[in-house]
């Protein structure tokens, strides 16, 4: 297992999409929440108590690149026919499926620690860079910190889960994105108020975004309701993993 995983991060740390992905996310981050939530911040959002959290939670729309990363980490290998060294180097498929599993996990919370730091960090220097005076903020650490964290895990599996099924790099990244934005706000149509429990939306709802229906799901709830999705989904990805050009 300890070889398996080795051998996963070695292809995540010297494929260059991880560095010029990471590095383009924190300069936008950096640009936007210095910038916009920080230097331009108007008055009635620098009086709420909330807006330091506002920006974390509000920045963690970029985690989906992290699940990019995982998507090319998978697919990397099925498009240049390399899937099948790895295999052959390993004794299970289970083995190898369960290093990816935990190397992206690891490269999606680091990335979330990463924005949920400097979001808010920005926009304070931003503030105070332009005279202004942010009213004192009210900032649950512990809440904050599981809902961010689990927000930007659940995206990075969420990535890497799609490319088990898929397989095709350019299939796998547009369901991340057509997924969310296309395919359930049409669904949220037919489903009301059940549209809560759609998958994106419920994972939308952990950080207080994506409700397309009253009442929304609390943080806990959503969280729930996506990791059953999760579970069902890596189930069916393990089994096609398994099956799947098997001699």
């Amino acid at each position: 297992m300890i070889d398996s995983l080795k051998s996963e991060f070695r292809k995540l740390l010297t494929v260059r999409s991880t560095y010029i992905i990471t590095i383009l996310v924190l300069a936008f981050i950096s640009f936007i929440a210095f910038y916009v939530e920080g230097w331009r911040l108007n008055v009635r959002d620098l009086a709420d108590p909330h807006q330091l959290t506002n920006d974390v939670f509000g920045a963690l729309g970029l985690s989906v690149f992290g699940a990019i990363i995982a998507i090319l980490l998978m697919t990397h290998e099925y498009r240049y026919n390399t899937v099948m060294y790895t295999l052959t180097n390993s004794s299970s498929r289970t083995r190898v499926l369960l290093s990816k599993a935990i190397v992206i996990s690891a490269y999606a919370v680091f990335l979330t620690v990463i924005i949920s730091v400097l979001s808010p960090l920005a926009s304070y220097l931003g503030i105070h860079a332009h005279g202004h005076t942010l009213a004192p903020q009210t900032f649950n650490v512990g809440d904050v910190a599981w809902r961010s964290l689990f927000y930007g895990w659940s995206y990075g599996v969420a990535g890497l889960l799609l490319a088990v099924l898929i397989r095709s790099q350019v299939g796998a990244i547009a369901a991340l994105f057509v997924l969310p934005g296309a395919i359930e706000p049409l669904l949220g149509q037919l489903f009301k108020h059940n549209a809560v429990y759609l998958p994106f939306t419920a994972q939308g709802q952990i950080i207080g975004q994506g409700a397309m229906a009253s009442p929304p799901l609390d943080p806990g709830k959503a969280a729930v309701v996506f990791c059953i999705y999760l579970v069902v989904g890596w189930v069916i990805a393990w089994v096609l993993f398994l099956r799947r050009d098997a001699n």
